[in-house]
């Protein structure tokens, strides 16, 4: 398995096996390591990211209610996730068998992938960008906003599609006779190889990383301005949730594309490496690209359930399907509405609520 862009996190990397220029690595402890941690760790990530995101989506329509400009970004945020984790069992399969599905699933279950893996990303600058107009220029996105909701998010999936057209081209089921092994991986024309692989990794860490950190970053920076300028700020935790959801992102992928970077400089070749520095880089990218899978696990938490607003359409399901009763009911609702700072506008404070 080599990384995300050029040669995929999710395929194996046949290349890598030949890391040397005047030999041929005779041990492979990159294809054990995965043997061992890959299936286990993604059966996790499935189990906890089908489950969370499975139950945003159906408190979502189960509430009865219209969904709204940043419920929508959430809403597909969710169907992301969730298509993202449910091609992992394919990528467990691989590391222990070898590619054993036909070569179009490989050109398909490649392509939902890294179509959802750069959706799950920009559906977070769009929830940024919607709590940073909703709280600092207190708009709110009903009506006329919902269709532009709608239209950005018709538009995020069309980006997606675009970026992920490489691998639908590319991706093909091949035959490792060094190997033994039939693996799932991107095969570009041999005399534009290399510059297939760095431009690809380039577009990643740009559009999945860079593009995304900088557009969190200046929107949760404008927005805590804005909370402190209000009364009511200590009685709200709206910082404690901005700083937990730009750490998780950073934390969660920062170790992958740190891991790119030293790709693209050994694919430049401007780096002394040797059959240990492949296979540690390879395992290091595992680890790393593991790591990102397990953001689709944290979204749930993160942009849902940590959230004053979601959680009250969770209790409003559960309630009328009998899970709660009436007299928890009353008090949750009677300590949300005490604890409400009556100094905010009930704009501003629909907005927070959106946290």
């Amino acid at each position: 398995m080599g990384n995300f862009s050029g040669e995929p996190m999710y395929y194996y990397d046949n290349s890598s096996y030949d890391c040397c220029s005047d030999m041929v690595c005779s041990e492979n402890p990159y294809q054990e390591f995965s043997e061992r941690f890959l299936p286990s760790f993604y059966a996790l990530i499935f189990l906890l990211g089908l489950g969370g995101n499975l139950m945003v989506i159906a408190v979502l329509l189960l509430d009865r209610v219209s969904l709204f400009g940043n419920d929508i970004f959430v809403f597909n945020l969710a169907i992301a996730d969730i298509l993202l984790v449910v091609t992992l069992p394919f990528w467990a399969a691989q590391a222990v068998l070898g590619w054993i599905f036909k070569g179009f699933l490989c050109k398909l279950i490649g392509s939902i992938l890294k179509i959802n893996f750069y959706a799950s990303i920009l559906f977070l600058i769009c929830i940024s960008f919607e709590r940073y107009l909703s709280i600092v220029y207190v708009v709110r996105m009903y009506n006329r906003n919902r269709r532009f909701a709608v239209y950005t998010t018709v538009m995020v999936w069309l980006v997606c599609l675009l970026l992920t057209v490489p691998d639908f081209v590319y991706l093909m089921a091949e035959f490792d006779s060094r190997t033994n092994v039939t693996s799932c991986v991107l095969v570009f024309p041999p005399h534009s190889n290399k510059t297939w692989k760095i431009a690809l990794i380039v577009i990643n860490q740009v559009v999945a990383f860079v593009l995304p950190l900088i557009a969190m970053t200046y929107c949760y920076v404008h927005i805590i301005l804005t909370l402190r300028r209000s009364k009511g700020f200590q009685k709200h935790k709206a910082l404690k949730v901005i700083i937990v959801v730009v750490a998780a992102f950073f934390l969660c992928w920062s170790p992958y594309h740190l891991v790119q970077f030293l790709t693209t400089l050994d694919r430049l070749e401007l780096l002394e490496t040797g059959c240990n520095w492949e296979d540690n880089l390879n395992i290091a990218d595992t680890i790393a690209t593991c790591l990102g899978f397990f953001h689709c696990c944290l979204n749930p938490l993160l942009y849902a359930f940590v959230g004053v607003k979601f959680r009250n359409k969770l209790l409003t399901v559960l309630r009328r399907f009998g899970c709660i009763n009436q007299n928890y009911w009353n008090r949750h609702f009677r300590a949300s509405s005490q604890t409400r700072d009556s100094s905010w506008s009930e704009s501003t404070d629909c907005s927070y609520t959106a946290f």
